[in-house]
């Protein structure tokens, strides 16, 4: 009886090892065409110890512990990309109360976040697992960071924090030579579309003198314009205007 009841809960075992292995592939199989529906759902953070705590450098220690202590890599990047999002969360939580200050320390700990996923995405191959989920939550950060500047326009914190958001973007789609370019439906539903990024199209983009690669920048950014809220034309006025620097090249 014993035996029996081994063999059946292996064979159980086994089977979520199956579907956890299957739902992983296809968040990361999408192919050219594929579309996907995105909102707006990251809360503002409601736990114990936000960003206004005496005890948050604590917690974001440990945050790091884990993952540092997380050995294997798609895992590692999953959290990582969770624990951005609660960075958004958090500072959603300090503007809504009016607490600048607070807002402007977990949007500086998403910046830190941001920048360790992208020192470590070169250490990962093209097709790793989770590169793709992780840069559809990237794309999902904008959107949210958009909302906020729309409600805070003047804040330069989110328009820093929106800035690295797409430096990140574009450092995924290196990797995965995957676009996600994302639209509005006529019932007003924000999707992303998974574009695939030819070869030549990315060598060219690389060096910045090739028409096509202009073309393209250019129609990324009209996208942008029809997505971003009036008035955040400027959204990168602290000086580290991507978008602007884009427009003062094609100037010249």
């Amino acid at each position: 009886m014993k035996n029996r009841h081994g063999v059946l809960l292996g064979l159980i075992v086994l089977a979520l090892f199956c579907i956890v292995g299957i739902c992983a592939a296809q968040a990361d199989n999408a192919t050219e065409g594929h579309i996907t529906e995105i909102t707006d759902d990251i809360e503002p953070y409601n736990g114990p110890i936000g960003a206004d705590n005496a005890l948050y450098g604590l917690k974001i220690a440990m945050e790091d512990l884990d993952e540092t202590f997380t050995f294997n890599a798609t895992e590692r990047l999953e959290k990582r990309i969770n624990h951005a999002s609660i960075r958004i969360a958090e500072a959603k939580r300090e503007m809504a109360m009016n607490r600048t200050s607070y807002a402007e320390r977990a949007l500086e700990l998403y910046w830190q976040k941001l920048n360790r996923t992208e020192t470590a995405l070169t250490t990962y191959p093209s097709n790793a697992t989770g590169l793709l989920h992780a840069q559809e939550m990237i794309t999902k950060h904008q959107l949210v960071l958009e909302n906020l500047l729309l409600a805070h326009p003047n804040n330069t914190g989110l328009a820093r924090a929106y800035n690295n958001s797409l430096a990140l973007e574009r450092k995924f789609e290196e990797k995965t030579a995957i676009r996600l370019d994302r639209m509005m439906t006529r019932d007003n539903k924000t999707i992303l579309k998974f574009v695939r990024i030819e070869l030549k199209e990315r060598g060219r983009s690389g060096d910045g003198d090739g028409e096509h690669a202009e073309t393209e920048e250019q129609t990324r950014d009209e996208q942008r314009d029809k997505i971003n809220p009036p008035g955040q034309e400027n959204r990168n006025g602290n000086g580290n205007a991507d978008d602007n620097q884009r427009g003062n090249s094609r100037n010249k």
